[in-house]
């Protein structure tokens, strides 16, 4: 195969190529980011995200569903076209290979709030008989509460569940509809501090937080520290154990490099400070993350976000990011077989050299009565078949055609 052919088999292998992936390295029209319950925490997350995402030139939508544990199955199914969720569940990974998490953003505590009465039960045994009210059954905060539950023997069959959604859930607390009610949200959340406030309700303070994180390893837990909420009042009134949930960002593995950067960065400006139950500088982070983390995340904790991405628009950065190694690949090919042609062209001009000057002596040699011997007689061959293969000039041929007849074996 000659050189021109390589070069052109390459050309094409390249367009070919190019032309499959052109569509995964050009950003989405609009990436949708899935979030849970109209109002709660992953809403508002996901909307402060979608803000900067447009600050950047990038389209984003927010969708809202109640069963939150299934924002990871919108995630990994390609058909959906969902980009980013939330989790803050038990997750299998090996249930979803399409999906990575961009890190770990918040402790997020499960709050149980009691109806005032004489007493507050020592254990959350004693909510047996009690109604009880929380988010919809699909969601994580109703998970989370009823692998609490079961732990004390709680179950449907001795205390009265309700499933609600959230805003309705809060509301009929209010109204007080039920004994207790669960919500699990970011610690400083609207719902949270108005429910701290009502006065006919109390804030429990789950003394065996430890000991639950010890038996469902996705629950950690966590402090409410006296006036957290106010602290003219104070809200609480007393230092407050709870147990929580750590909130993944979860992405899709093929998610558009300028997508997947800019919300590391909206994910740092959002939770890079303190919580009411976290230090700043805390969060985000990758450690303890659901699901094996993105491999651009993980570089993108240790320096930024790279030059391309920073100084160029999207779909540039992500078509120069894609192809600027085979495109230097074809520069490679290029340059080497020109300087293939340059040192063949060099060792020609050698062999030229060597030839005349080797054929000069041997004729001096003939004029003086010297006979050639065998190695003579092989070496005359040898640059016979090359003359006439490669199309030596004619001062060589000349030579050869003199010397020729001296050549013939005896």
């Amino acid at each position: 195969m000659s050189r021109l052919s390589v070069l052109v088999l390459f050309l094409l292998t390249t367009l070919w190529w190019a032309a499959g992936k052109l569509g995964q390295v050009w950003p989405a029209e609009q990436v949708v980011i899935q979030a849970g319950s109209l109002g709660g925490s992953f809403d508002a997350y996901a909307r402060r995200y979608a803000e900067h995402l447009a600050s950047r030139g990038l389209r984003a939508q927010v969708g809202n569903q109640d069963d939150s544990l299934k924002i990871i199955d919108k995630v990994a199914d390609a058909t959906s076209g969902v980009h980013i969720g939330f989790t803050s569940q038990r997750v299998d990974a090996t249930r979803y290979p399409a999906v990575a998490s961009a890190g770990v953003i918040e402790l997020q505590p499960l709050f149980l709030f009691l109806r005032r009465g004489p007493a507050e039960p020592a254990t959350l045994a004693g909510l047996v008989g009690r109604r009880l009210v929380m988010p919809l059954e699909g969601s994580a905060t109703a998970q989370a509460t009823q692998d609490v539950l079961a732990r004390y023997d709680v179950t449907p069959r001795n205390a009265t569940f309700s499933f609600m959604k959230l805003s309705e859930a809060v509301a009929a607390l209010e109204r007080g509809e039920h004994d207790a009610g669960f919500v699990m949200l970011a610690p400083d959340h609207e719902l949270v501090r108005r429910l701290a406030a009502n006065p006919s309700l109390v804030l429990y303070s789950m003394s065996d937080s430890v000991g639950i994180s010890r038996n469902i390893d996705y629950l950690k837990p966590a402090t409410l520290a006296r006036g957290a909420l106010d602290l003219k009042l104070p809200l609480p009134s007393h230092d407050t154990a709870l147990i929580g949930a750590t909130v993944n960002v979860v992405v899709r593995e093929d998610i558009h490099p300028a997508v997947l950067y800019e919300l590391l960065q909206a994910m740092s400006n959002v939770h890079k400070g303190h919580t009411l139950v976290s230090d700043p500088g805390e969060y985000p982070r990758q450690i303890g993350a659901a699901l094996p983390v993105h491999p651009r995340a993980l570089e993108w904790a240790k320096s930024g976000t790279p030059w391309l991405y920073l100084h160029l628009p999207p779909a540039v950065a992500g078509v120069v990011d894609a192809y600027w190694a085979p495109v230097l690949a074809l520069f490679a090919l290029v340059s080497t077989l020109s300087t293939l042609q340059s040192v063949n062209g060099l060792i020609e001009a050698a062999v030229l050299g060597v030839a005349l000057h080797w054929l000069g002596w041997l004729q001096w040699r003939i004029k003086r009565g010297g006979r050639p011997g065998w190695i003579a007689r092989m070496l005359f061959r040898l640059v016979e078949a090359t003359a006439v293969r490669q199309g030596m000039e004619q001062r060589v041929c000349s030579r050869l055609e003199r010397l020729r007849s001296y050549m013939q074996t005896g």
